[in-house]
């Protein structure tokens, strides 16, 4: 099993698992295509990063995060895991566990004091599986949203 950074030639299949993940949320189809990936990924107007998870020759999980910043500290405090996701058939095998260790190494690195994990309340499987982590439910901020 490898964790690496996302390369162009995973974006199909990340694009598939993402895809997975929308519907293990009872989210809306994300209406993603490789290219709107690519862009995102790697273009110009390029809005995340990935590490990918290796095994056997395919792509079995991933994890989008951005990096915030945050004028009022001076400081990249907060390091922002927006989704995570390993596939159905070799959960519980340590995939996971890998991409947490990879990411807090990326976040480490970058002296960010702090991963979150954006997660949909109705997910338990994922709250439990942070929670083993020693992860904790913030409660010093609330999340507000405006849609546009």
């Amino acid at each position: 099993m490898i964790v690496r950074a996302l390369a162009r030639k995973d974006i199909p299949k990340v694009v598939k698992l993402a895809r997975k993940l929308a519907e293990h949320v009872n989210g809306p189809d994300p209406k993603l295509t490789t290219e709107i990936v690519e862009e995102l990924a790697c273009g110009e107007t390029r809005r995340f990063e990935a590490l990918v998870v290796e095994h056997n020759r395919g792509i079995v999980g991933f994890a989008a995060f951005t990096q915030n910043f945050e004028l009022h500290t001076n400081s990249s405090t907060i390091f922002l895991v927006s989704d995570l996701f390993v596939c159905d058939q070799i959960r519980k095998s340590g995939v996971g566990q890998a991409l947490l260790e990879a990411l807090h190494r990326v976040a480490n690195d970058r002296k960010c004091g702090v991963i979150r994990f954006e997660v949909w309340q109705e997910n338990e499987q994922a709250r439990a599986f942070y929670a083993k982590h020693d992860a904790q439910a913030v409660d010093d901020v609330d999340l507000w949203q405006i849609a546009v």
